[in-house]
């Protein structure tokens, strides 16, 4: 028969246990509102960064930018921006799955590769998987998003632009919905040239002043990859939260279904307890007599 006092234990302590994940379902809500509102904020401009890029290459004169140059040395370098918090389902999980499925698809050599990763789950995982990490940061420290993001850029286009490195990926969680996150690899450097028919030689910008083309080029270029980099970790921010929300909803679900379950058994328990006093009594009035 088993144990009141075990269950009644185990009761108490699943309730305690989805208090506590209802309430972090109830902050990741909070905070999810809050990045939300950032990156859909951010959103329109990102995107018009885009096709300002896609633009300008178009322009075959700026094809010997080093940003459009392609080396041989088999390097590569891969953004990772993962969380500094668990609990969140398998948000990080399906990021780790997602760049071993890359490296195959591409045929990417594992021992060539250098890592640029953002949050402590990233950090924790490849190190322990023994990756040359290049770079790492966790956004617990005392620095804002957008130096992160400047730190960051700054140092895979510096690596990039000494030869050092031949293809920059970036791979995070894209935001979908809510209830939808999706790991993403998109590949940002060397920019892509048009096919021959599709070239032109204007972008249709007008640059100003004259004489300084090349430098404002070069800061255009290296603002879209700080642009994208920033965009990204402001999208992981949201579905993070999102899915920190969903694996609590569910938690606290599984810990009422659990405590249910439970419950019957409990009061199964008790009442066969009661009927064998029951019987216990009779057998004695039984026997007196």
């Amino acid at each position: 028969m088993p144990n009141l006092k075990s269950i009644k234990r185990k009761i108490s302590s699943i309730k305690n246990t989805r208090q506590i994940t209802k309430a972090m379902k109830m902050v990741a809500g909070s905070k999810l509102k809050r990045n939300q509102s950032a990156m859909n904020e951010f959103r329109a401009y990102a995107s018009a960064y885009d096709d300002v890029i896609k633009n300008i290459s178009k322009n075959t004169v700026l094809y010997s930018h080093p940003f459009y140059k392609k080396t041989s040395n088999g390097n590569t370098g891969i953004i990772i921006i993962s969380t500094d918090r668990g609990l969140c389902g398998s948000f990080n999980m399906n990021l780790f799955k997602l760049f071993f499925e890359e490296l195959k698809i591409t045929g990417i050599n594992s021992s060539q590769v250098k890592l640029y990763i953002l949050g402590k789950k990233g950090l924790d995982f490849f190190k322990k998987n023994n990756y040359e990490i290049i770079f790492k940061r966790a956004f617990s420290e005392d620095e804002s998003i957008i130096n992160l993001s400047v730190l960051l850029s700054d140092g895979i286009l510096d690596d990039f632009k000494a030869g050092g490195i031949e293809n920059i990926y970036i791979m995070s969680n894209s935001y979908i919905s809510t209830l939808h996150q999706k790991a993403h690899a998109e590949k940002i450097l060397p920019f892509e040239t048009q096919a021959a028919d599709e070239n032109k030689n204007s972008g249709g910008y007008l640059i100003e002043p004259v004489g300084y083309e090349e430098e404002i080029i070069d800061k255009i270029f290296k603002d879209y990859v700080q642009t994208k980099i920033y965009f990204r970790i402001l999208e992981s921010f949201a579905g993070e939260q999102a899915s920190r929300m969903n694996a609590m909803d569910n938690a606290t679900r599984n810990a009422g279904k659990l405590i249910n379950k439970l419950t019957v058994s409990y009061n199964k328990a008790r009442q066969a307890a009661v009927t064998l006093e029951i019987l216990d009594i009779i057998n004695g009035v039984n026997a007196i007599k």
